[in-house]
């Protein structure tokens, strides 16, 4: 006897033994990974703010410029001015605009009024069938715009893109466009220098979900519309974060840290591939597995053993929790599952800004059933309504218990009250269809009365409130002479049966 306890006990030890080494294992792998991951994300959303400011920074000297450009023209003194002066007023601040291609003043059909070139006779061009004009001619209160990446009409012109505004006359007409352009390759240079991986990413989206621009380069990847891509919706739905994802561009899974530009309608993001991340990781993982994979073999039988001692006794207390929520006489929850579900749901609903609704059902004129038919007969009517209860919710969040003696209550999460009351007048006419034969009830079958509320639940709000309008509902419902439906503050409402 003695011996046999003392190989349980070993058993036992060389379980813990090796589930200790499991453990230790796996915890120092997750928090390895965990601090790679944590240091990929501090390394791109670094790389991120560097980027962004320096971007946010030339773009607002070209937008400087623009707005300079239209303060010029306007000027009332403008036209009488020498051809040099008039150079000057409209585009002195353009110098310090590192980022600009071109500098263009538009009138209202497309036509070049002047340029940031030379002063020397200006070029013939028309712009009418560009993007960047077309939508300040159509629309009066744009501000600034970024168009779609265009290719100059010079010849061997660069992709580019436009960063523009409108030019109104003083009634408020469309008078034309002050347009600043800035070659990809211009931006992309800014790139060259950072250490991204030969699989990480640089992508520009406009605030529409086009791809402006990306690092590496891929002509044939720019000015792809993918507004539709879940991964992109995140993008433009949020200011600011960091996430992993696959591409949509080219399927490679990055942890991306994404800023959306704060004055200009531009998302700007930072991918790094997790393969390349992970890769010395996976490196030291494979040996650390191997060396515990050794040192675990000398105790697996052991181990096998204790788990399954360990899954007898896990099936034993999940069924000892199952039955302390399962009432025994109908099989539905019980109260205090109710009262669970019930605090999980309001939280829930708290998070979600949702609608959650409460029936309270009761059985009418039940003791006067039991006082003539016996508990035996009353015992099948509850199961009956049970069956009934269960078999008329359909989500899988929805749960029906049984409250205490004849009273049941029914949650329906994300359900408005008009939903409930719907759903609680089924009930109460499928249980009178039963035609559970009850001589003592006015309407000589079984029938229930049924409190619906419903409340869209309030941060802070009291979860009891809902609990309190199902209540006087269900007063309501058997003041108005019981098998009906009624919810709170509710008159004389006709649910009656006939």
């Amino acid at each position: 006897m003695k011996r046999l306890l003392s190989e349980v006990y070993l058993h036992l030890i060389a379980g813990v033994i090796a589930l200790g080494i499991l453990g230790i294992s796996a915890h120092t792998l997750w928090m390895d990974r965990l601090g790679t991951w944590q240091e990929a994300e501090r390394s791109s959303h670094n790389m991120l703010t560097t980027i962004t400011r320096d971007l946010e920074n030339n773009i607002e000297l070209l937008d400087l410029s623009l707005k300079g450009a239209i303060e010029g023209l306007r000027h009332r003194g403008f036209h009488k001015l020498s051809p040099d002066l008039q150079y000057r007023m409209l585009f002195d601040r353009a110098v310090s605009a590192s980022f600009m291609g071109s500098l263009l003043l538009l009138d209202k059909n497309g036509d070049l009024i002047a340029d940031a070139g030379p002063i020397i006779a200006s070029r013939s061009l028309n712009v009418s069938d560009r993007e960047y004009f077309k939508v300040h001619k159509e629309n009066n209160h744009l501000g600034l715009h970024v168009s779609r990446p265009y290719r100059s009409k010079a010849p061997h012109g660069d992709l580019s893109i436009g960063i523009s505004r409108r030019l109104s006359d003083p009634d408020g007409a469309f008078a034309g466009v002050a347009m600043g352009s800035i070659a990809l390759s211009t931006i992309n240079q800014r790139f060259q220098n950072l250490s991204l991986g030969p699989l990480g990413a640089i992508n520009l989206f406009r605030s529409d979900g086009v791809l402006l621009t990306r690092y590496p380069y891929d002509e044939s990847q720019i000015d792809q519309n993918l507004g539709g891509s879940p991964h992109v919706q995140r993008l433009l739905r949020e200011k600011s974060g960091t996430f992993d994802s696959v591409s949509p561009i080219d399927g490679v899974h990055r942890i991306i840290s994404f800023e959306r530009l704060d004055r200009y309608p531009m998302v700007l993001t930072v991918a790094l591939s997790v393969e390349e991340v992970f890769s010395a990781w996976e490196r030291k993982a494979l040996v650390l597995s191997l060396v515990t994979l050794v040192l675990c073999c000398a105790v697996v039988g052991l181990t096998f053993l204790f788990q399954r001692e360990l899954k007898r006794r896990t099936r034993a207390e999940t069924k000892l929790r199952r039955i302390a929520r399962t009432d025994d006489l109908t099989g539905l929850p019980n109260r205090r599952a109710f009262r669970e579900t019930f605090e999980r749901e309001w939280r829930q609903a708290i998070r979600s800004g949702s609608t959650l609704s409460l029936l309270y059902i009761d059985a009418d004129y039940f003791k006067s059933f039991n006082d003539r038919y016996g508990h035996g007969r009353g015992d099948e009517v509850l199961r009956a309504i049970a069956g009934t209860l269960d078999g008329s919710i359909r989500r899988p969040r929805d749960i029906a218990a049984r409250y205490g003696g004849e009273e049941f209550a029914i949650i329906l999460p994300e359900t408005d009250l008009a939903g409930a009351l719907m759903i609680a007048d089924r009930i109460r006419q499928t249980i009178s269809a039963m035609a559970l034969v009850h001589e003592g009830s006015p309407y000589q079958c079984v029938t229930v009365s049924i409190g619906a509320a419903s409340e869209r639940a309030p941060r802070g709000g009291e979860r009891n409130t809902l609990l309190e309008a199902a209540d006087q509902a269900l007063y309501l419902a058997k003041a108005a002479g019981r098998n009906c439906v009624r919810s709170p503050g509710e008159s004389i409402r006709s649910h009656q049966a006939a």
